[in-house]
Order: structure tokens, then sequence, then C-alpha cells
């Protein structure tokens, strides 16, 4: 009968043979109940943590200005705007009709698609590895600040991150599947072209498995397997991957259509780089973290090369390596020439990142809970068993002292995220402003037209002033924020307001649209990155 203790969990150390993984087949053992149900419980108490501590931001009022009108309305703008967040918009609109549009609503699903990536994350840690990595991994995934950012956010990229988690998961599965792999061939295909339709920059993780699967199949082909040891893998993977991409083309050719929407970006920068550690954790996060995964590999490597390959298998770490690396490096690159990247595109690379450091964590518990283990021979009721239960011990504590200081470093980040400028936008603060100020008969003009979606996250300030530069409504032009007048026509409609309201994004810039206008400003307030400003006729 296998133990199932802390003990066993760390100091188990079977021999096994280099294919499949130590931890596949059918004597497949996850471990007690507890290890798998800790990582999604612990990510779930985390993500609703402050699930309404920041306001809503520009892109999730962008998000309610889509589900906010009727469904064909909404196919209809997704043929102008915003196809790439089409699929998203589709799956949030009968929410939004059924139960409204509060914070709690529209971001709860985020933070359950993050509570499924860690559930993920574990299951792929204790399938490759052990139920002890399995635990760390999906607990790292949980206090990684970018994860808590991004579960509290009516946006994508949380349901994107957890479809490539799964993408991953159905990927080892397929590689070392003992039976026929035709089910786990269309179980990853399909959850590719998920993965697709929700963001079509996340089907950047098919390069990186792409490689994952080439040094797998090259590496079984240079041990001296015959084809069919590595040929039919090579088949199944590209057969889902070319599946998924032509589900996904349609999206893709239309999105490219409306690729002038992207214009915003700009070519990636030393500090837009530097950024990319936000998939370790902030502040001093990435430092701890690559003392873990090196303190790992050093202490498993003094341990000898079994020991080193069971603890880190190969195929974790070309997963995790090759996920973490290669869609970032693909996106900056390209975007040398055509900019398209920004952090939260690549937000789906984070589980590669708590796979290593989960790992690392596990190396180095079991590293001190081995550290003066009895033969295995040696007799259980022997004096040295009580040693070995106080090391077990240690080295449980040793791993959880680590996860514990990496989560420290991130907690001020963590509370940041989860203040009202969390997402550096204070919508709300700046609508009770609005609304505490305003006067009937009041008017307002934005400083670019897409900020007129600010009026739609909160319905008590913004959205009771009159757009005196709209010319058309985001639903009468099949639009996110509508169409403008042209300026002649807004300067003679301000002329004509007794007080008029202008609301600035990020910094404060006179609209030439005012000058020459005989107007005075009476006062402004400047609210996290938002600018309003309150003028009168002189």
């Amino acid at each position: 009968m296998t133990p199932h203790g802390p003990r066993a969990l760390l100091t188990q150390a079977p021999s096994v043979p280099a294919e499949p993984p130590p931890r596949s087949g059918q004597g497949f053992d996850g471990g007690p109940l507890w290890m798998r149900l800790a990582p999604p419980l612990v990510t779930l108490v985390v993500m609703l943590w402050g699930l309404t501590g920041s306001s809503y931001w520009r892109d999730e009022s962008a998000t309610l200005a889509a589900v906010q009108r009727p469904f064909g309305q909404l196919l209809r703008m997704l043929g102008h705007v915003d196809a790439v967040h089409g699929a998203y918009y589709v799956i949030m609109w009968p929410l939004a009709k059924v139960a409204g549009t509060s914070e709690v609503v529209m971001r709860l699903p985020s933070a359950i698609a993050m509570v499924v990536a860690a559930a993920l994350v574990a299951a792929l840690a204790r399938r490759l590895v052990s139920p002890a990595a399995g635990l760390a991994s999906g607990l790292v995934f949980a206090v990684i600040p970018a994860v808590s950012l991004y579960a509290e956010d009516a946006r994508s990229y949380a349901m994107v991150t957890a479809l490539a988690a799964g993408a991953s998961y159905l990927l080892v599965r397929l590689v070392y599947a003992t039976g026929g792999r035709r089910g786990w061939t269309v179980g990853y295909g399909l959850c590719l072209a998920a993965l697709g339709w929700l963001n079509f920059f996340a089907l950047l993780l098919l390069a990186a498995h792409a490689v994952t699967v080439a040094l797998l199949c090259l590496r079984r082909a240079s041990q001296g397997a015959d084809r069919s040891a590595w040929l039919p893998l090579a088949v199944s993977w590209l057969a889902a991957a070319a599946g998924a991409v032509a589900v996904t083309s349609p999206i893709i050719l239309l999105a490219w259509t409306e690729r002038t929407q992207l214009a915003w970006l700009a070519t990636p920068s030393a500090s837009s780089l530097g950024g990319l550690a936000q998939l370790i954790g902030s502040g001093l996060m990435p430092l701890m973290a690559a003392l873990i995964v090196a303190g790992g590999v050093l202490a498993s490597a003094l341990a000898g090369p079994a020991v080193l390959r069971r603890r880190w298998p190969p195929m974790l770490v070309v997963l995790a390596v090759t996920w973490l690396v290669v869609p970032p490096a693909l996106l900056i690159g390209v975007s040398r020439f055509t900019p398209l990247y920004t952090f939260r595109y690549v937000l789906f690379c984070a589980p590669a990142a708590a796979l290593l450091i989960g790992t690392g964590l596990a190396a180095l518990g079991q590293a001190v809970a081995a550290g003066l283990r009895p033969a295995p021979d040696a007799d259980p009721a022997a004096p040295g068993r009580a040693r070995n239960v106080v090391l077990t011990v240690l080295g449980w504590a040793t791993g959880a002292a680590a996860l514990l200081i990496f989560a420290l470093f991130g907690l001020s980040q963590q509370g940041v995220y989860r203040s009202a400028i969390g997402h550096q936008d204070d919508i709300r603060g700046a609508d009770r402003i609005v609304a505490a100020n305003m006067l009937p008969g009041d008017a307002v003009i934005y400083d670019t037209p897409a900020d007129e979606n600010l009026r739609t996250a909160y319905p008590n300030g913004m959205a009771k002033l009159a757009d005196i530069a709209q010319y058309q409504t985001p639903i009468q032009s099949g639009t996110l924020s509508g169409t403008t007048l042209p300026t002649a026509v807004v300067r003679q409609r301000i002329a004509d307001v007794s007080r008029l309201w202008v609301i600035e994004v990020h910094q404060h810039v006179r609209l030439p649209l005012l000058q020459g206008l005989s107007l005075r400003q009476l006062r402004y307030w400047h609210h996290g990155n938002l600018w309003m400003f309150l003028y009168v006729p002189r």
C-alpha cells in the first residue's frame, strides 16, 4: 500500500524509466485530496479579496459599452471594431443582461478563470513531478500580483490564461498517452481553438508547444527509437494545431481588418521589456524566484543525476521554459517592425513561471527532508526514524517559508491593485466628482472619442452629461464609442451651453477645440489618470 503523508510525498523516490515521466501512466498517484484542493481554494480566496476595490478602467468600460446593447447590435459592432474580443463579449452579454453590470458580476468570471488556471497549473506539476510540486506551483500562481490584477478585470485575459494552462495540460496527456491519442488530440485542438477565439495573440503558445514537441521527438529519435515512438505524436500535434488555426482563421482575418485599433501601441522599450518580470511578480519577487529555482536545481544536482532528473523532469523544464520565453520573444520581435506588444497579451505565460518556481520549492523541501534519511532497507522502528520525521517537517517548513517570503515581497503590489486606482483609471472616483458638482444642463466633451466609453462604467455622473461632440451614438454607428461632429459644429454648440465639462486621460493638454473660445476655467480635478475641467462662459 502506498503511504500518503508529508514524509512519503517528499521522500519517496522510486526508480523509473526515462519515458514515460515519473508521474504518468495507470499507476499515477496524485496525492491526498487536500493537496489537490488547496491551490484552487487558496486562489479563490485571493482572487475574491478586494474584487471590487479598484475602479473600472477604460478597457472595462469598453466591455460595458459592448454588452449593454442588444445582441444583434453587438454582432454588428464586431464587424467594425473589437473583433479580437468578440468571443468574450458574447460570453459576457447574457450575464450582463441577467445579473447586471456591477463590478462583482462582471469581474467574477475572470476570478473563477484564474481559479481554474491554478488548478490546472497544480495538475501539470503534480503529473510531471510530484504532489508536493503541484501544491507549491498552484500556490505560487495564486500569489503572483499580475494574476490578481487580471482576475479583477472584466476582460478576456484571465480566461485566456486558464485556456493556455488547459492546452498545456492536454498536451502533456497527449504526449504520454499510453493508448489511443485521438481523444487527447481532439481535446487539445478544441482548447487551442477556444484560446484563439478569445484572443488570437495567445496562439503564440503554439510556437512554444511546437518547440516542446519537436525536442521530445528529436530526443526519442536520438535514443534509437523507431518512428513509431515519435511520428504519431508529431502527426497528432500537427493535426490539432492546424485544426485550431483553421477554426480561428476567421477571427484572425477580421481582426486584421481592424488593426488600426492597435495604433496606440509603441515599439517595445527597455522599460516595457522589464515589465515582463510581472509574469513572476513585482519588486524582489523575480530575484526570490531566481534563488528558489537555482537552489532547487543545485540541491537536486548535488544529490546526483537520477535525483536531478526526477525532481526536474525534462518535459516539465522544456514545457515551462518555452512557454515562458517563446511567446513574449516572438511578440516583441514582431513589434520591432509592427508594434503589437503589451504585457496583458502575454499574461497567459504566467503559469509557466509558477511551474518553475513551484518545482523549485518542492525540490528544496525534498533536499532538506532527504538530508539524513535512513536507508530504504532500515528498520522503520530504528532510532533514526524520529530524526527523519523531523527532517521531513523541516523540508515542508523550508518550502513554506520560501513561499511565504515570495508572497510577502508582492504584498504591497497586491494592495495597490485592490485600491481605487488599481487599474490606474479611477473612473468611479471621477464619476462621483462629476455627480457631486454637476448642474442641470451641463455638457461634456472628451479629449478623444474613445473615452466616451467612460460614461458607461457608472451611472451617476458622466452618464447624465450631454456629449455635445457626439454625432451618432455607439449603437447607431455600430462602434464602441460613436462618431463625432465636425469641429466647427462642436465649437458652435459649446457657445450655447452654460457649463462645459472637459474630461481628459493621462495628462492635461488644453484641447485645440477650445482655443479661441470665450471660456473661463471654473474648477479642475485630477483623479488618478483622469483630469476633469469645468468651464463657464467669460
